[in-house]
């Protein structure tokens, strides 16, 4: 049986070993259910959490998000679809990140959400530079899986290279740089993913 995570997983795993920069990444959390029954109720409560964007709010200790629609205007029934774009706010980062739904897989027991850094759609003279610290060759997976009792919870972030190209300037070069890599060796993204996926499925600490 075919599984997008599984796939996405083993592309992850074959950049990490093909590449001596860290361009994929992999954080995840699972929770045991006491009962296939039990588990198919919290898989459909989390499958409603993962498309309202706002409520991954509740679950971040860093980064906020709020969903736009293909417009660039501010998406009031707040249900992510294709097209989408997610604006990402770091505090202390110096600007915000823009990301675009690309993909949703949806089938029987998991749900794939992919992400790619985009353009910032509220700037109505400007849509080609890329507002992300990564660049648009980067895509970020969120998955929600159910096998069993047991419910996953996957970010997985394939090609992600440091945006200094696609920028207004070099403080905005320096800042991506910055942000995509020396976050990355100082754990600060890691934890912070980590935190998110325990916080996704109601991990209990």
């Amino acid at each position: 049986m075919y599984s997008k995570i599984q796939n996405l997983l083993e592309q992850a795993a074959a950049q990490a070993e093909s590449s001596t920069a860290e361009v994929s990444s992999v954080t995840n959390a699972t929770r045991n259910c006491s009962s296939e029954t039990e588990a198919k109720n919290v898989f459909q409560r989390l499958i409603q959490k993962l498309f309202n964007i706002e409520q991954w709010n509740a679950e971040s200790n860093l980064s906020s998000f709020a969903l736009f629609d293909e417009n660039g205007f501010a998406k009031m029934e707040k249900i992510a679809a294709v097209g989408d774009f997610i604006r990402i706010t770091l505090p202390g980062s110096g600007k915000d990140d823009w990301v675009k739904i690309v993909e949703i897989h949806d089938a029987a027991d998991e749900i794939v959400l992919t992400v790619q850094p985009s353009s910032n759609p509220t700037d109505k003279e400007d849509n080609s530079t890329t507002s992300h610290f990564f660049t648009n060759d980067s895509t970020n997976n969120f998955c929600l899986q159910k096998n069993g009792i047991k419910l996953n919870f996957y970010v997985i972030g394939l090609g992600e290279k440091s945006n200094t190209e696609d920028t207004s300037g070099i403080v905005e070069t320096v800042r991506n740089f910055a942000t995509a890599n020396i976050g990355h060796y100082l754990g600060i993204q890691k934890a912070q993913w980590q935190n998110f996926c325990d916080n996704f499925v109601e991990i209990e600490k």
